[in-house]
């Protein structure tokens, strides 16, 4: 015991205990996460506006903890009005995690909670309609549900199960906020779907359909999709296509596959694209702007 106290006291003594993470501009809010010497926990934080606005703590994750011997904050997501926040939380180590909602205009915890989920979720553009991912027996994220805040948890409709068990499935929202997409993907191959975030009642559609050995992942912006994939292209390259012409046939190449250089991933911005790239053994980051 004295030899794990002795340990645990250096290790401490390497954390910055009080730390912040840089402040991301997310829909007129500046959103971070910052930690307080001598509690474990993190605090969620976001102000509006601009870094000398005052400070709204979204969640005290240590609080929250209180009396537990466990608990985790897998992910939050804020309405696109700014006025609800939704976040899942496991409190006995499983990965399983129970969906809340809070009003943060009040500080209010609303009742509703949507037990056994795997923490994944993502906002329609309604403020009232939230799409997540559950799990099968063997932990494989596996179906997609629909909710409509207020409404019983158990009529909740299911929008897409993933039946190949050698997929996993989960669901997220586009950076341009424009569309809801469904990723399904195994160790080689891989399948998305996209429905417009603002028409939540609307049906998804297949992106690319899948195909062995045809890995690819999507961002939108500006009336198009970059795509990430390893077609004709064992080091990946990027590609992009028209938001409504999404099949490969119509994909049209954007940065070459390169022999020596593996295409890692890849973000995209208003006016720029950030490459993540590994050649001999580092990485690096390269920036595109769109007038070259």
């Amino acid at each position: 015991e004295a030899f794990q106290e002795k340990l645990f006291n250096e290790m401490v003594a390497r954390i910055k205990q009080t730390d912040i993470s840089v402040p991301c501009l997310d829909n007129g809010y500046y959103y971070y996460t910052r930690f307080e010497e001598g509690k474990e926990y993190p605090v969620y934080c976001r102000k509006k506006g601009g870094l000398d606005a005052e400070e709204e703590i979204i969640l005290d994750v240590n609080e929250m903890a209180h009396g537990y011997a466990y608990f985790d904050v897998g992910s939050y997501r804020v309405s696109e009005d700014n006025r609800l926040l939704t976040y899942s939380v496991d409190h006995v180590s499983r990965r399983i995690y129970t969906i809340y909602f809070k009003d943060l205009t009040t500080g209010e915890i609303l009742e509703e909670k949507i037990a056994n989920t795997s923490g994944n979720m993502a906002w329609a553009n309604d403020n009232r309609t939230l799409f997540y991912s559950t799990k099968d027996e063997s932990l494989r994220s596996d179906k997609i549900w629909k909710h409509r805040l207020g409404d019983a948890i158990n009529t909740d409709v299911l929008v897409y199960h993933e039946t190949d068990v050698t997929y996993n499935t989960s669901i997220y929202k586009s950076k341009s906020r424009k569309y809801l997409i469904i990723g399904s993907g195994s160790t080689l191959s891989d399948e998305c779907r996209i429905l417009w975030a603002g028409n939540p009642d609307g049906d998804f559609k297949v992106f690319q359909p899948r195909q062995k050995g045809l890995e690819y992942d999507i961002a939108h912006v500006e009336g198009k999709f970059y795509i990430r994939t390893n077609h004709l292209a064992v080091n990946f390259r990027l590609m992009e296509t028209p938001e409504h012409l999404t099949g490969i046939e119509n994909w049209t190449e954007v940065i070459p596959h390169r022999e020596e250089t593996l295409v890692e991933d890849f973000d995209v911005f208003n006016d720029f694209l950030v490459i993540q790239e590994r050649k001999d053994g580092m990485k690096t980051l390269r920036m595109f702007y769109e007038n070259g």
